[in-house]
């Protein structure tokens, strides 16, 4: 490709060269033109040839020294160019990689084909022979053997009508004898193969025809069954219907087996088995068998009896609620067959056989602060029972021991499944709403809340008139609930008071004994009293910290603020306090009830107001 490229450029350069010498000569010959003009027509023609002669030299010699420049031109600038190596871009450079690599594979690839061929050429040709040879001239050998057979054949069909079947006879032999050789090689081979499938055909009926077992005890065949789990079965059926009594009876029955092949459907099962053993007992009678999950409970006489005592024991757990389902929770069957004697029982005995409870035991994992009393509570045993039952068991076992416990269960359970649709009370929640102009004691309900109530509609399931399960179907809201809301504040007290102070009795203004000298002593406060004051409420005067004190005598239990500003002030003869020592109260906050306590004549408020501990007149503040 580069070769090509090279010719076409130098072309190009050539055709520029030529193309230059056109131009350079045309215009020389503009010039000479312009100068013959330039003579005047009266020169003389020797001078005017000279002219001539001299300006086509000078043309001449123009035109080679410019086709000399312009070809050594040409010349350096192809070679400047055939030195200079071409520059490719990033994608030519991955193209003209692939390219190669590609171009590589194909040759490696030919190679590695030419080779195998090469190596498989005699192997083929070996193989090729082996089957022309050993396959297909034999097979093309046989048809055409075959073919000739079936020619002479049907010739000997189409002879004469008279004496056709002895020349037919003779024919035939002759034309067997003919091909002896075919005839003896489709036997020799057909003969095994016809072997084989008649082999293969008593093998497959052998093996997938049924086989069972043939039962035979006491000399006698019971029957047949399919295999020795179905005789177990049928003697534990028989061990429910045979009395306790006769273990030794049941201990005679012996089974011995023989492989037999039967169809299926001559297979007994457990409890067709069951009856063939008891049809030559004695002592057995045709009975109806109540079992509850596989095992015999009981046996009468009167099938109606039956469903009768259990339709009784089912309607005892009937709440007479509409649509309630009651069912037996095990799973019960209702047999006919032969059943010993002893196990049938007549209808009273039957209802108190299945109205009876039967024991069941049970583990329990000790866990952390269990006792050995707590676990028999739980377990509804005695204490002596559970010992009897657990030898080594301590008054306190450790944890994880395992303790074998005994339940006491019905031996008919039976479960009740019922829907029902009750009311419920909603109860109301609590919202606050803040205040910053009260102070953080400050709570007052402004509305109250109120329950609400909804209808649930509920799927009750009792076992033994137990609830087990609770499951809710349904919820609807009757009544939506009110939420009580209070209002708090959230404004903090402060340890300095504000040195004005309010009535500290709200609603109770007479003074029974003011400030001044009585009974020849000083009266250091006011006594704040009136009918039906005892149990008033009593407020700070102002903010400030309380010291609660309680003496026998004197002012008895009484409180003390201290307003941090010089002032305090005192409550006394108080029957109740709602603020504790070291506790700061706002302004106008309840600390206690009006009472009698300490050195009192009657229900009143002793009120003191002190500067620097010196009590002043409160009066002189209100």
């Amino acid at each position: 490709m580069s070769h090509h490229r090279k010719k076409a450029k130098e072309k190009k350069n050539r055709k520029v060269a030529a193309k230059t010498v056109s131009i350079q000569k045309a215009k020389n010959a503009g010039t000479t033109v312009a100068a013959m003009r330039d003579v005047t027509k009266g020169a003389k023609e020797q001078k005017g040839q000279n002219v001539i002669k001299a300006a086509d030299e000078k043309n001449a010699k123009n035109a080679k020294s410019a086709k000399n420049v312009n070809t050594s031109q040409t010349a350096a600038t192809t070679k400047n160019k055939k030195n200079t190596p071409k520059k490719y871009t990033f994608f030519q450079q991955i193209y003209r990689t692939l390219c190669y690599i590609g171009l590589k594979v194909q040759f490696k690839t030919y190679n590695s084909r030419r080779r195998v061929r090469r190596f498989f050429r005699p192997v083929a040709g070996t193989v090729a022979s082996f089957l022309r040879h050993s396959v297909t001239q034999p097979v093309i050998g046989a048809f055409r053997e075959f073919g000739a057979i079936c020619s002479e054949l049907r010739g000997i069909s189409a002879g004469a009508a008279d004496n056709a079947r002895n020349a037919e006879k003779r024919s035939v032999r002759q034309v067997l004898a003919l091909h002896k050789g075919f005839v003896a090689g489709v036997f020799n081979i057909l003969l095994p193969i016809l072997c084989i499938g008649v082999l293969l055909g008593v093998t497959l009926s052998i093996t997938r025809s049924p086989h069972s077992l043939e039962v035979t005890c006491n000399g006698k065949v019971l029957g047949y069954i399919e295999d020795e789990s179905v005789y177990n079965d049928a003697l534990f059926l028989l061990r429910q219907r045979m009395p306790s009594s006769s273990e030794d009876y049941r201990s005679t029955f012996t089974p011995s087996y023989t492989v037999a092949a039967v169809s299926k459907s001559m297979n007994m099962s457990a409890e067709t088995l069951c009856e063939a053993i008891l049809a030559d007992s004695q002592n057995v009678d045709n009975a109806y068998g109540l079992y509850i999950d596989g095992e015999l409970c009981a046996a009468a006489k009167s099938y109606g009896d039956i469903q009768f005592i259990m339709q009784t024991f089912l309607d005892q757990y009937k709440t007479g609620t509409p649509g309630e389902s009651v069912s037996f929770t095990g799973q019960t069957e209702i047999i006919s067959g032969l059943f010993a004697s002893d196990k049938i029982v007549s209808s009273q005995n039957f209802a108190k056989t299945i109205s009876t409870k039967r024991t069941e035991t049970q583990f329990y994992t000790v866990n952390d602060g269990d006792t050995a009393q707590s676990i028999a509570n739980v377990a509804n045993m005695s204490y002596e029972r559970l010992l009897e039952l657990n030898k080594s068991l301590t008054d306190t076992p450790q944890a994880g021991t395992s303790v074998l416990l005994e339940k006491e269960l019905p031996v008919l359970s039976v479960q009740n499944v019922r829907t029902v649709t009750v009311k419920e009370s909603i109860p109301f929640s609590k919202k606050t709403v803040k205040d910053d102009k009260q102070y953080t004691t400050y709570s007052k309900c402004v509305t109250q809340g109120q329950n609400g109530v909804r209808e649930v509609m509920q799927q009750i399931t009792e076992v033994n008139g137990v609830q087990v399960s609770c499951e809710v179907l349904s919820s609807t809201v009757v009544k939506a609930p009110v939420d009580a809301v209070y209002v708090v504040g959230t404004k903090k007290a402060s340890k300095v008071g504000s040195g004005s102070f309010t009535w500290p009795v709200p609603g109770v203004r007479s003074i029974s004994s003011p400030y001044g000298y009585r009974w020849g002593r000083l009266h250091r406060g006011i006594d704040i009293s009136t009918s039906g004051i005892y149990g008033r409420t009593v407020v700070a005067a102002d903010s400030g910290t309380v010291t609660v004190k309680n003496s026998a005598g004197g002012y008895g239990l009484h409180i003390i603020i201290t307003h941090g500003n010089s002032y305090s002030t005192c409550y006394a003869h108080l029957s109740a306090v709602s603020v504790k020592s070291g506790q700061v109260v706002a302004k106008g906050q309840a600390i206690g009830k009006v009472g009698n306590s300490g050195h009192s004549t009657g229900p009143h408020l002793h009120f003191e107001i002190r500067k620097n501990n010196v009590a002043n007149n409160p009066m002189n503040y209100f």
